[in-house]
């Protein structure tokens, strides 16, 4: 009886926001009061369905490359509820080419988890998967995307972490540095925004605050998905992240951003500090 009188009082709340408010504003509003599976479920929805195409990708990037197995699942049950379609289908229908297996991969392939492989990171295993990415990659002529695609969406976050190391001390490169080089347009941002998350979260989410922040004109979009949706995760070690990179997380977006919009950024920002 609690939960649902909890429900109904949020349902309330969400639609005094979107009768009351709009912009960017009602968007950041709507992703702090939505329950992060329908909120992820609504911005898919709206990647599989929108018309601008590089911000279709931008936004599924950002949920399916940031998200764990787990979380992956919940927001398909989400997206089956609010929408009575199935989210892997429509996801592989509204991409192509390598980004489309990408995406199909991390929303049906489990991860190897540490208990289930007990060697997961060990430094023999790692220094296997680092030799089979150089020779996917830099090593022959043309990249073997699909290499880098099952290694990455099938080993464990400790396991890629090992594996990023054993690429630095077998040939001296840093293996970010060389998906930079071997792939090219949306594809490339997919593969370091999944990288990155994998290998240390709050850096990734503090990379695209700063890009967001530093571009030639600041995408609101990405603040809302990567500070407002992060509050209840990891937005203390996300900020901390970025300003030990530099700057402070508070005065950029205060002098980058306006209004009502800035005003709820800062009161997350400060909830957290």
């Amino acid at each position: 009886m609690v939960e649902a009188a909890v429900t109904g009082c949020r349902r309330d709340i969400i639609g005094l926001v979107k009768s009351r408010t709009r912009g960017d504003f009602q968007k950041g509003l709507l992703a702090l009061l939505e329950p992060a599976p329908i909120r992820d479920a609504e911005w898919i929805h709206k990647s599989v369905s929108g018309f601008n195409l590089l911000t279709r990708k931008a936004m599924a990037r950002e949920v399916l490359c940031t998200r764990t197995p787990a979380e992956l699942r919940a927001i398909a049950g989400a997206y089956r509820f609010r929408y009575r379609g199935d989210m892997v289908d429509d996801v592989v229908g509204a991409f192509f080419g390598k980004e489309r297996e990408l995406f199909r991969r991390l929303l049906t392939v489990d991860r190897v988890l540490q208990a289930d492989h007990a060697a997961a990171a060990d430094r023999d295993r790692a220094r296997t998967l680092a030799q089979a990415l150089y020779e996917a990659g830099p090593a022959r002529w043309g990249t073997d995307e699909g290499t880098y695609i099952q290694i990455l969406t099938t080993e464990s976050p400790d396991a890629l972490r090992a594996v990023f190391r054993e690429f630095e001390a077998l040939y001296g490169q840093n293996l970010l540095a060389v998906m930079d080089k071997e792939f090219s347009g949306s594809f490339e941002k997919d593969m370091l925004t999944l990288s990155k998350f994998l290998i240390d979260p709050p850096r990734a989410f503090a990379d695209i605050i700063r890009k967001a922040l530093t571009g030639v004109r600041t995408d609101e979009e990405d603040l809302i998905r990567a500070i407002i949706a992060r509050k209840d995760i990891d937005l203390r070690e996300i900020m901390e992240v970025y300003e030990a990179q530099g700057g402070s997380l508070m005065e950029d977006v205060e002098s980058k951003t306006r209004g009502e919009f800035r005003s709820l950024l800062m009161a997350v920002i400060a909830s957290v500090a």
